[in-house]
């Protein structure tokens, strides 16, 4: 008897820890996408901060130039499809 519980003891373990491996990949690649993402939106902060600090500068209103760059062409391809239609 304590071999049959020795036996199904190493099968559980053997069964087991395939998953548990798996479990860690898939939290770990979940916490790198969710960390990437999180990188992404500071450096689009950063960016956004450093242009409005130019445009300080410079004397025109405060976000214009990231505004022209980076949402206004966005804008004016929704504005384009809505006049298509």
């Amino acid at each position: 008897m304590p071999r049959l519980y020795l036996c199904l003891r190493l099968f559980v373990v053997a069964v087991a820890s395939p998953v548990i491996a798996i479990y860690i990949l898939v939290a770990a690649g979940v916490r790198y996408v969710a960390t990437s993402r999180r990188r992404a939106r500071r450096t689009r902060e950063v960016l956004r901060l450093s242009m409005s600090v130019g445009d300080w500068v410079k004397g025109i209103p405060v976000g214009y130039s990231y505004w022209v760059q980076y949402q206004a062409p966005v804008m004016l391809d929704e504005i384009a499809v809505h006049h298509d239609e």
